[in-house]
């Protein structure tokens, strides 16, 4: 029994005497390890064709180990080439405390080195510039920023808007133009199609769309998915028209249906947010 007893806690001081070592190696091991070159870049900015002259990217760079300088590479969708962009200076300034850098794009800028149209219209709705970072350190390493940022092509009206929807029944209840059958406000995102087209849900429905074409002289067209019975404005009051603002961002759309009893009619004004 005694030597089973040695044999155990013999056991017992090797292993703490092993791992006591072994965690003396690892702290060694941290302590000669070189850290730095942390910075935080906009991760995500939607470049709407038609409506942006030009965007900034900020870069945060925390209080750390200095920073001499910041490359910048810039590569798009299916381009196998990665431009360097640009070097930014920091001269090892965060090294007293934290900072910020902007750097502002235009479209001229972003297709630079890439091979690309003059004209951004013919940029496919989804295709993006990634931005990748590399902080070059004042002991000459250079560390890749894993954080990068996301350039999307949308068009110029897609995005998050408020949505303020009536919806006018001849027969179901209400009646026109104060009280309408049914009537909300929610929050919506306008889904970017082509470089003038967003998709919405159809009416009060989630099984169909209407498609909003908004083209360079602000005018305004819907089409409808799979419906060929819709009309657009309003068919009680022709002052009623779909129209945008350009200074707002309002979109207002008016379409109606028919049916049993009369005209089912939709009133929705997008705000953005």
């Amino acid at each position: 029994m005694k030597k089973i007893i040695f044999a155990t806690l013999s056991l017992v001081l090797s292993v703490f005497a092993f791992t006591a070592c072994d965690n003396t190696y690892d702290d060694l091991m941290t302590a000669n390890v070189k850290t730095g070159g942390i910075l935080v870049p906009t991760d995500v900015i939607p470049y709407k064709l038609g409506g942006t002259e030009s965007f900034d990217v900020t870069l945060d760079i925390p209080k750390g180990p200095g920073i001499e300088s910041v490359e910048i590479y810039r590569t798009y969708t299916d381009k196998t080439v990665k431009v360097l962009d640009q070097t930014i200076n920091i001269a090892s300034a965060n090294a007293d405390g934290e900072l910020s850098k902007t750097v502002t794009y235009t479209y001229e800028d972003l297709i630079v080195g890439l091979d690309m149209p003059a004209d951004e219209a013919e940029l496919n709705i989804g295709d993006a510039w990634t931005l990748s970072y590399v902080s070059v350190m004042e002991d000459g390493r250079k560390v890749d920023v894993s954080s990068k940022t996301l350039v999307s092509v949308a068009n110029f009206f897609a995005g998050k808007y408020s949505k303020d929807m009536k919806y006018f029944h001849p027969t179901a209840g209400g009646s026109y133009p104060d009280d309408p059958y049914s009537a909300y406000v929610e929050d919506v995102n306008l889904v970017a199609i082509s470089a003038y087209v967003c998709s919405d849900w159809f009416g009060t429905w989630e099984n169909t769309h209407v498609y909003i074409q908004i083209l360079p002289d602000n005018s305004v067209t819907l089409t409808f998915e799979d419906r060929d019975d819709v009309g657009t404005g309003d068919p009680n009051d022709a002052t009623k028209v779909c129209s945008y603002d350009p200074a707002t961002g309002v979109i207002k759309l008016y379409y109606f249906y028919p049916g049993s009893g009369g005209n089912r009619i939709f009133w929705v004004v997008y705000t953005p947010k």
